[in-house]
């Protein structure tokens, strides 16, 4: 019995190593966390995957994501973005341009471009090269 309880801690461990990198997935140029339909598929698969897949999972995203996950939130909270902010500095890292960003925010394209400014200004950036090298630590 020991086991049975021991096995979904470790299940729930895993599955909340992964669920961070959901952030990092797109489809169709929208974050799958973002939806709460594709959210709660991929929670659904994951909690019905066998553990040894999970382990391995896990396995490849470490071995993968060595210095490349980004935590955006943290980006945002060490350099005081707004939570729109950041949002914008996760669309560009993920490739979107600020008119993209706008357009998949529901914003107008001035809006993102003051954001931009700010996100530079706040990250001591001068552009937006210089704003990746920070995220992306080089």
């Amino acid at each position: 019995m020991a086991d049975d309880k021991k096995q979904p801690k470790h299940k729930d461990g895993q599955v909340d190593y992964i669920r961070p990198f959901l952030n990092q997935f797109r489809g169709d140029g929208v974050k799958i966390s973002s939806e709460p339909v594709w959210a709660e598929r991929v929670e659904e698969i994951m909690a019905n995957l066998p553990d040894d897949t999970l382990d391995d999972i896990v396995s490849r995203l470490r071995q993968s994501s060595e210095n490349q996950f980004i935590d955006f939130a943290a980006f945002g909270e060490a350099h005081g973005l707004t939570p729109a902010e950041t949002r914008l500095v996760d669309s560009i890292a993920g490739g979107l341009s600020v008119p993209e960003h706008a357009e998949a925010n529901d914003i107008s394209v001035n809006t993102a471009r003051v954001h931009m400014q700010r996100v530079l200004e706040k990250t001591g950036s001068k552009r937006q090269t210089d704003l990746l090298r920070k995220v992306f630590g080089h």
